[in-house]
């Protein structure tokens, strides 16, 4: 009964961290939209993750779920959302304007490595081989996907933005996972994605960028954002809650497929035989990790 119960942790874990995965690839799309229109990277992300927040409280409310984080981890929470989320995201979309996007992509998914190395510094024990080798393939085939038939060109400010990003991004989902475990999911994410709406706000004030967008041109891909990230962030937390941020990052390395699916269909890009390759070896890591048995103390707290 107990190893039935894992298996079932497993593969609702693996199904949330990929459905946050897909999200996360159209928030890159929807992204690309707004900021072509003039709107400013700190007032964008406000308020999609205002959005997301708002999105959250609902379904909270609906399904009967607290609002309030477990005391002792709320000023966690905060501290993720401004140390972590907030700052990662304005990093990417940042670093975005100094390389092409396939650049930064590419550079961004060496968070997977850095999640296995802080797990590894904070105590946990190194990956059993079958996850090393998932790992192998999600790096490597998250960076054919990025990569493959596009210029790959960009300054050192931006690599130094994008590899800052993925560190940023590594020590949010480890932290998150060694530090969050009495506040449910929709809770955590309630809470990170209006930490980080909150404080984006005021830094964009205080720098003078908050600009509200017009148009629905700007305001339709505004609200696609918001809802991804509410319901992204909710999968995330789920996903963290039942297989650990080191298969999660690994699961998660299919962002960069969403993204060129979707792109394929709404920015008529083409998905090449390598895109394909690509793709395939992130969906192997995936199946690899999954298949892992190296439990996490989250795991093992399973019923």
């Amino acid at each position: 009964m107990a190893e039935r119960s894992v298996h079932h942790a497993d593969l609702l874990g693996g199904t949330a961290a990929a459905g946050s995965a897909f999200l996360f690839g159209a928030i890159i799309i929807w992204g690309r939209f707004v900021l072509e229109r003039g709107t400013a990277v700190e007032t964008m992300l406000s308020i999609r993750f205002a959005i997301g927040a708002l999105v959250l409280l609902a379904l909270a409310t609906a399904l009967g779920r607290p609002v309030l984080a477990a005391p002792g981890e709320r000023l966690r929470l905060v501290g993720l959302a401004l140390f972590g989320y907030a700052i990662e995201a304005s990093l990417f979309f940042t670093a975005t304007r100094h390389g092409t996007v396939a650049t930064v992509t590419l550079l961004f998914f060496t968070y997977p490595v850095w999640v296995t190395v802080w797990v590894r510094v904070f105590g946990g024990r190194l990956p059993a081989r079958l996850t090393a080798i998932a790992l192998g393939c999600a790096v490597v085939g998250a960076a054919i996907v990025a990569g493959v038939g596009t210029d790959l060109e960009i300054d050192r400010v931006g690599v130094a933005l994008a590899l800052a990003t993925a560190l940023t991004y590594s020590g949010y989902l480890t932290g998150a996972d060694l530090l969050i475990s009495r506040t449910q999911s929709i809770t955590s994410a309630m809470w990170v994605s209006a930490g980080a709406s909150l404080g984006l706000f005021a830094y964009s004030n205080v720098m003078g960028h908050w600009r509200l967008p017009t148009g629905a041109e700007s305001w339709g891909p505004l609200l696609g954002m918001g809802l991804a990230s509410g319901f992204a962030f909710f999968l995330l937390f789920v996903a963290l809650r039942r297989i650990g941020a080191v298969r999660v990052a690994i699961v998660s390395a299919m962002e960069p497929l969403a993204a060129a699916l979707l792109g394929f269909v709404f920015l008529d890009e083409s998905v090449t035989a390598g895109v394909a390759a690509g793709g395939l070896l992130i969906l192997a890591g995936s199946v690899l990790a999954s298949l892992a048995r190296t439990p996490t103390p989250q795991e093992q707290q399973i019923p």
